[in-house]
């Protein structure tokens, strides 16, 4: 892995340790104003760097997060293009009915890079609960 894929994989925890810990104020600049994120079993799709922030601040009012593994990554380069691809474990628990559920996926993130690099693109899948 070069320098620049180590920063752009660096980028990804660091954003993955901020809505964990509740710091959703700071995937601001994470993502591109257009982005567009599908959530798991395309359930949805969330547009706008707002609504996604916004998301992500709702999954924690109804969620406590216990633990988030990233597994294993890979980081392509593209030019002014990114694609960022890894397996996660999750434990998390649903406030309202206080069910502890263990799961893993993949997440697959796609950035450009324009005065920075952002998310494009974001799908994550799920895997089977654990």
């Amino acid at each position: 892995m070069n320098e620049q894929q180590a920063e752009l994989w660096n980028l990804v925890r660091e954003s993955n340790r901020a809505w964990i810990s509740g710091s959703t104020h700071e995937l601001a600049n994470l993502f591109d104003e257009k982005a567009v994120v599908i959530t798991p079993l395309l359930q949805g799709r969330v547009e706008g760097r707002e609504a996604i922030v916004a998301s992500y601040a709702s999954y924690n009012m109804h969620a406590k997060t216990h633990s988030f593994e990233e597994l294993e990554h890979q980081v392509d380069l593209f030019g002014d293009l990114a694609v960022i691809s890894y397996l996660f474990r999750v434990r998390y628990e649903l406030i309202a009915d206080g069910v502890l559920h263990e799961e893993t996926g993949q997440e697959t993130l796609v950035l450009r890079k324009t005065d920075r690099f952002r998310v494009l693109w974001r799908t994550q899948t799920a895997g089977e609960e654990e």
